[in-house]
């Protein structure tokens, strides 16, 4: 009877882990309602990626910059630091990504094993989160990326987010937050990137990052705005 139980407990674990890893063969395409973000996520399965805890962070965050280019713009809010900082980490992804140069298509949660899409809710960000979305890179071309949350550290003030591995562009994101003297916030946003292409990390992706990035941070400060905090 005992070997019955411990056979019968092993079974049910097995059962429960499988369904907490997250197959993006769950993914309800007609929810995510990005064409390019849909296609991305299949081409993944077509690579053999079988589940969300597959898909791995191009960049460790302990892991050596040597050999990646690097892209550093800084962004003031005229507020406190704790506020702005509780502002970043706790708005609703769905939201914070969504803006005129890109989309929120999709949200997975290592952690929880949760799958988001546009529209629903999730209170901010955390390490083990896979966001995939759609770049507005030009008025007729979109492209479909996808990064990891990797750090999210309440006492230094920094979050991190890596592309996934199997992303065009590898590499990571970093978001510093520091009080200036007057009392107000800075964001000191820095990127590590490479690809495969000299002219893509020369020209094309400081253009269009620092558009991008433009756009992420004023999307932050119009929804800062417009709860009044």
């Amino acid at each position: 009877m005992k070997r019955f139980l411990l056979l019968f407990t092993g079974v049910l674990m097995c059962a429960y882990f499988s369904k907490a890893q997250g197959y993006l063969s769950d993914v309800q395409f007609d929810k995510v309602g990005q064409l390019e973000v849909a296609q991305y996520v299949q081409v993944q399965m077509n690579n053999n990626t079988a589940t969300f805890m597959d898909v791995k962070p191009s960049l460790e965050p302990t892991a050596s910059t040597d050999g990646f280019r690097f892209h550093e713009r800084e962004y003031i809010v005229k507020d406190s630091l704790l506020k702005v900082w509780s502002h970043y980490i706790h708005t609703n992804p769905s939201v914070a990504w969504n803006a005129s140069r890109f989309s929120f298509g999709l949200l997975y949660s290592k952690n929880s094993n949760q799958l988001v899409y546009p529209n629903e809710y999730v209170d901010g960000i955390d390490a083990g989160q896979i966001i995939y979305l759609n770049l507005h890179v030009l008025k007729l071309k979109k492209l479909a990326t996808a990064f990891e949350i990797t750090t999210v550290d309440t006492n230094d003030k920094v979050i991190e987010f890596s592309y996934v591995a199997d992303n065009i562009t590898h590499g990571k994101q970093q978001l510093s937050f520091s009080q200036t003297r007057k009392g107000f916030t800075k964001i000191t946003h820095r990127t590590y990137f490479k690809s495969q292409s000299v002219l893509r990390d020369h020209f094309l992706y400081p253009y269009f990052h620092t558009r991008l990035t433009n756009t992420y941070h004023r999307n932050m400060k119009r929804i800062y705005k417009a709860a009044g905090e």
